[in-house]
């Protein structure tokens, strides 16, 4: 598109609007749906300790809520990774991947009640101990626990694209905010 002084037309603009909302929106919610975050609250209450689980995209947007009243346990398990064989079309071929591993937090609960979040295999521990010292400790009020099912993929780069969403939310609501005072300005100075 050659550069000249001619105003955009709307299909032109309508086109970039949708490519930086895919950009700064979409492919960010997508990268954090894939490798979620968790916020993990516990409670102490009267009938004793209960877990509400927010799981969310873009670190903050919580698209699943998982809750489990009077915590018994929590316990973890991973799954390895390691260099596995890479498919294709149904068929083993000569190249060789690295598979990342997965740990799994199980929040169990009284009876069958229970709540699992995908946990990063590197952080799988500390975050199980901590939420134990809470359910076994006496001490009153509640904690709450962050976890990432994967740092690499969903901590660096879904935070970094984070930031692509959080500029684009800004940037359109200040252009919002300006757009409303120069129209009440204009309605201010054509009324008197």
């Amino acid at each position: 598109m050659p550069i000249s002084g001619k105003r955009p037309k709307l299909g032109e603009m309508l086109l970039q609007h949708v490519i930086v909302f895919l950009i700064c929106v979409v492919f960010p919610g997508a990268t954090t749906l894939m490798a979620p975050s968790t916020w993990l609250t516990f409670q102490r209450g009267e009938a004793g300790v209960n877990c509400t689980a927010r799981t969310c995209m873009f670190f903050v947007v919580p698209f699943k809520v998982q809750r489990v009243q009077q915590v018994a346990e929590v316990t973890f398990s991973e799954r390895e990774g390691g260099i596995k064989r890479q498919r294709k079309y149904g068929r083993d071929t000569n190249k060789y991947v690295h598979v990342d591993g997965e740990g799994f937090l199980r929040i169990q609960g009284t009876g069958e009640q229970f709540a699992e979040v995908s946990v990063s295999p590197a952080s799988i521990e500390n975050v199980a101990g901590k939420a134990n010292d809470f359910v076994k400790s006496n001490q009153a009020g509640s904690t709450t626990i962050f976890a990432i099912a994967n740092w690499k993929f969903g901590g660096l780069m879904g935070g970094v694209l984070s930031m692509f969403t959080l500029l684009y939310v800004v940037g359109y609501s200040l252009s919002l905010v300006k757009l409303v005072l120069v129209r009440f300005r204009s309605l201010l100075a054509g009324g008197t």
